[in-house]
């Protein structure tokens, strides 16, 4: 049997916090005693106090998380400066984590080791994984590709870049008691689950692509041979300015949107160079992308759809993880709260969900098809995004 219960709470002092969670899953839990969790958190939240609080009320407890641009839950929706938990529960699988440290001394072997204390713990078949990864010190990418390497093509992984509600300074990952920053945290579930995923934008390609004739990781220094301002500028006016409202697409083979790399919004080292959340291969075809908010709205509500068409036949989803991005809530605005209200629903009121709000998403390389672990679904190997929305859904 597997279980799951959800409760997200407002409360910032931590005693009434606390209660206010442990209330909320004792009606779900019934008695039974949760294995792992999963904790979202804003950042001004005495972060090890509740941590080591959780620890007393559930000894054992695999925990990981993060901080957030905004928590979600099927317990009260969107919310900011709350906490949002769930906690999970099996019989038959196995759910362990893991945590790297100092991801951007050496971002594939600090992944490496969060994987090997994950698996060290288990001798169970690996399902899939979720990770919250420090978003601001490390390669995004570089994480992803090294726990995808080490977890195998067909194993997916699935979440986001920690935040700290755009301050960019530091934000911070959990592992069990600890709060660390410059991390990789990881929870593997193995055993007997299902799952499906699915990832959407809702943006769509404006004007003709250009060629990244110069990049160094996520600074993208020439477009077509020319500082990446002229791109934009050719393509927007004279007047445009690099912003989180016009994404570049980086192109497959095809020319088809495979990833959004959104603006940083500050200066590269060269005049008219970009700065972008996640790195930009040199030699890649890129367009600029648009949306308004109804089709921001709309790639949520393609990527929920499309992870619960894909769940296995004859199965029903018992829990659904959701990870959006902090650009997607800025340029929402006020209609923030309609993403967690589509995901639930389609979900229905029964499927409990968790996530958050990060910088960048990680999901699968197809940004807007579905998948599941199921034979025939084609590669799960996760692609490093920006400006989208990631839905797991997960169960025995």
């Amino acid at each position: 049997m597997f279980f799951v219960a959800v409760a997200q709470s407002e409360e910032l002092d931590t005693e009434p916090l606390l209660q206010d969670l442990e209330q909320q899953c004792a009606a779900q839990l019934a008695g039974r005693i949760p294995q792992a969790a999963i904790v979202f958190a804003a950042i001004d939240v005495e972060h090890e106090a509740l941590l080591e609080d959780l620890a007393a009320r559930w000894p054992g407890l695999e925990l990981i998380g993060c901080t957030t641009d905004g928590e979600v839950s099927s317990a009260r929706g969107f919310c900011e400066d709350s906490v949002s938990l769930i906690l999970f529960g099996s019989d038959d699988a196995k759910i362990t984590s893991g945590l790297g440290r100092q991801a951007s001394a050496d971002a594939a072997a600090s992944s490496a080791a969060a994987l090997a204390e994950a698996r060290s713990k288990t001798d169970l078949t690996a399902r899939f994984c979720i990770t919250m990864p420090d978003s601001l010190t490390a390669s995004g990418q570089q994480i992803v590709e090294a726990l995808q390497a080490g977890l195998g093509p067909d194993v997916p992984l699935v979440g986001a870049g920690a935040a700290d509600q755009w301050r960019m300074k530091a934000t911070r990952q959990f592992r069990g008691t600890e709060v660390v920053s410059d991390g990789v945290p990881l929870l593997l579930f193995s055993g007997p689950l299902h799952c499906s995923w699915s990832v959407a934008s809702g943006w769509k390609a404006l004007g003709e692509p250009g060629l990244v004739t110069r990049a160094a990781g996520s600074v993208v220094l020439e477009i077509d041979g020319r500082p990446p301002i002229d791109f934009y500028r050719r393509r927007l006016g004279e007047k445009a300015a690099i912003s989180a409202e016009f994404p570049l697409a980086v192109l497959d083979e095809a020319g088809h949107p495979q990833y959004l790399r959104g603006g940083m919004g500050v200066p590269g080292p060269e005049p008219g160079s970009v700065v972008y959340v996640g790195d930009v291969p040199q030699g890649a075809q890129v367009q600029l992308a648009i949306a308004d908010r109804d089709a921001i709205l709309d790639g949520c509500r393609q990527a929920v759809e499309g992870a619960y068409r894909a769940y296995p036949r004859g199965k029903a989803p018992e829990a659904a993880l959701v990870f959006s991005c902090a650009a997607r809530k800025l340029l929402l605005g006020t209609r923030t709260a309609e993403e967690a209200g589509i995901a639930k629903a389609i979900l229905g009121p029964d499927v409990p969900m968790c996530g958050f709000y990060g910088y960048g998403e990680i999901g699968p390389r197809s940004a807007e098809s579905p998948g599941a672990e199921s034979p025939g679904a084609g590669s799960a190997a996760a692609q490093y995004h920006c400006e989208t929305f990631v839905c797991l859904l997960m169960g025995s």
